[in-house]
């Protein structure tokens, strides 16, 4: 078991557009961003583009962090209720050539669709977790923090 689960998620903006993950549920319909939880074995930058597979159907071209969110049970908004304390590492990612996002032929149980809310609607929605305002915050200043891996630091001259 892990302490903090880090789930890359994938913010895709096109033409004032953001893709989002549709969920009905019993409370009724609420988005998210397409992202989930990192595997075993796998950078953040692949967790993302392997969720943005399997929620939307769509390929990726991974970019630079936009945002972090984390939620943590014992302080929490209200807003929503889970048990599992997790850091969403938020990647501002474009969509490859010729990828067309669309519901998966397999979704999740309560997965109805994929859409592109326009930023103006993104008020009008639920949003889990309620990010919109840092979401039309980011489109508007493009302000990134560079994911540093490291595979690409330079090492120290061997003795």
């Amino acid at each position: 078991m892990y302490h903090i689960r880090v789930r890359p998620t994938a913010l895709i903006i096109r033409d004032e557009h953001v893709l989002l993950v549709e969920y009905r549920d019993e409370a009724g319909v609420h988005y998210n961003l397409p992202g989930g939880g990192a595997e075993p074995g796998e950078t953040l930058e692949e967790g993302v583009a392997r969720e943005v597979w399997e929620e939307t159907q769509a390929k990726v071209q991974v970019g630079p962090v936009a945002f972090v969110y984390e939620y943590a049970p014992h302080k929490q908004s209200g807003e929503y209720d889970a048990a599992i304390h997790s850091l969403n590492i938020i990647f501002e990612c474009t969509l490859k050539e010729k990828s067309d996002p669309r519901l998966p032929d397999k979704p999740d149980a309560i997965q109805t669709g994929v859409r592109w809310v326009h930023i103006s609607e993104l008020d009008e929605i639920i949003l889990y977790p309620k990010i919109q305002n840092y979401i039309k915050d980011y489109i508007k200043n493009r302000k990134t923090i560079e994911l540093i891996s490291d595979y690409m630091l330079d090492t120290y001259p061997k003795k």
